[in-house]
Formats: C-alpha cells, structure tokens, sequence
C-alpha cells in the first residue's frame, strides 16, 4: 500500500508555502484570521510570539525582540490566540479502497492543511477515527509536520466505522469555536449527522471532505463478481450489467444528494476529492474552489 509520507517532496512543500487557510474560526475571539479584538473596556493581555511569515502585519512585529535576538516575531495576545485546526480522518475498513486508497488521500489532504496551517502559526490537532481509540496528536510550529506523517504511514483501515464516536470526542474536548476538517466516504451518514449538525449548531465551522475511489464513482467492470462488505465480512453476489449500473449511478446521485442537501441545511462546507486525484496543483485548485485554502 502507498505511503502517506511519499507524496510530501520538497517540491510539494515548497508550493505548500504559497497559501493560507481559508477557514473562518481560527480566533479564539471568534474572529477571522488573526485581527486584534475588538471588545471595549478590556484590556489585550501579551500572550506569546510566533515566528513572522511572509503576509504577517509588520505592525505586530516584536522590535524589542529583534534588537535582542536578532529575530522576526509576531506579538500575539489572549484574544486573538490562534486556535487549533482539527482533523479527523476515517480509518474503518472501507477507506480502504482505490489506488491510492481512500485512506492514504484523504491523510494526503489533511496534511497538506496541516503544513499550511503550522506554517501561519496554528496549531493543529489530529484525530483519528479507529475502533482501537487512538489518542489525538497536537502539532505546533514549523518543521513538525513529519510527526503525523509517521503515525500516519503505520495505520491501516480496518473495522467497522466509529466516526460518529470520535466526532462526539472532539465535541466533549472543545473549544467550541473551532476549525474542524473531516475526511471520510461517508457511509456511515445516518451515524454522523446528528453529531455533525451538534457541532456546528455549537459554532464549530465545519468543512466535511468526502473521499470517494474512482471505481466507486465510474465503474467500468462487468460481468458477475462476489463482494464482500470490506467492514462486515458479508459477501454477495452481483450480476453488473448495463442495467445493474444504471440503477448503482441513481443510487450514488441520491447519495451525492443527500450529502449536499444535509450540508447546506446544517451550514457545514462540503467537498468530494477522488482518491485518484494528484496531490498538486489540480489538488489545491479544488480546495481554493471549495473555501479551504485562498
């Protein structure tokens, strides 16, 4: 199987440097980006620095700091403390799937937000959704990025899904106002929604991204083949015929659907990435189109 970590060249890296995150609650004011509050009668207590990159404000600049350490640092204070971005990834047994698998795309994609992330100073906390209960990784600073590439390369997807677990996890840990990703297929839906719609009626600003396999979204065998549900074990034998495909193509239509409609009533962001998808410029052209990178 493909490697996480094989995608991430220097080259990859370097291009990664161009772009910001597009996500609105990054603040722990709640406010986008890193403005200053704007709150009245309080006081903006110092908190920490962060190194300068390229785009900061030179006003926030630590000058005193300059003098002495002969670095560029970027004053940050308690209400506009940078907040963590959030990942979460399927590791069930049907991510396992495609070529890439739907697994190593959709960590592919979040590490690509990650580094961009780490670069403009957020922190970012992973999580991934196993039924063996992996505990998160919290990744702060530059040059970290290989840390969740390791843990990364060592999963394999297995079991069945517990999504809908894992994402009332990140419910109960907070903050509240948060940046959260999640990558999966999705086929757990009746199982997420209610905790998805909880989420984001408590202000975390969602983005879901749907990770679906190329044979899953254009089918090109025929003939009849035994299945074998890759989380129950259960297998089944199916005839794919012209007919049989036309009815699967209504079948994903109404899934796409349902997706859609459920995102747009719940406010939550929604994307579809084909496993198959190269992790260039044809990559960050579709997360600039769907609202994640600018």
């Amino acid at each position: 199987m493909a490697k996480v970590s094989e995608a991430f060249t220097g080259k990859l890296l370097e291009a990664l440097n161009r772009f910001d995150l597009n996500i609105k609650a990054v603040t722990s004011s709640g406010e986008r980006g890193e403005r200053r509050s704007k709150r009245r009668g309080q006081s903006v207590e110092y908190a920490d620095h962060r190194e300068y990159t390229f785009g900061d404000d030179l006003r926030r600049l630590d000058w005193h700091a300059y003098a002495r350490l002969e670095q560029m640092l970027i004053r940050l204070y308690a209400a506009e403390e940078a907040l963590p971005l959030e990942i979460i990834v399927d590791l069930s047994a049907s991510m396992d799937f495609g070529e890439p698998s739907k697994y190593v795309q959709a960590a592919r994609i979040g590490c690509c937000l990650t580094q961009i992330a780490l670069l403009k100073g957020t922190p970012t906390r992973w999580r991934i959704a196993s039924s063996k209960n992996l505990e998160p990784v919290m990744l702060r600073g530059r040059g970290v990025l290989p840390k969740i590439l390791g843990v990364l390369d060592e999963l394999v997807p297995e079991g069945t899904a517990v999504m809908a677990e894992t994402l009332k996890r990140s419910a109960l840990a907070g903050p509240r106002r948060k940046a959260l990703v999640v990558l999966t297929d999705g086929y757990d839906r009746d199982a997420i929604r209610p905790t998805l719609r909880a989420l984001r009626a408590g202000g975390t600003e969602i983005n879901l991204i749907l990770v679906l396999a190329p044979e899953e979204t254009d089918p090109q065998e025929r003939g009849e083949f035994t299945y074998i549900d890759s989380e129950t074990g259960k297998e089944s034998v199916l005839s794919l015929d012209g007919r049989a495909l036309s009815k699967y193509m209504e079948m994903l239509a109404g899934y796409r659907a349902e997706w859609t409609d459920f995102c747009r009533a719940s406010g939550i962001a929604m994307l579809e990435i084909s496993s198959a998808t190269p992790i260039d410029a044809t990559l960050f052209k579709q997360l600039a189109d769907g609202g994640l990178i600018a």
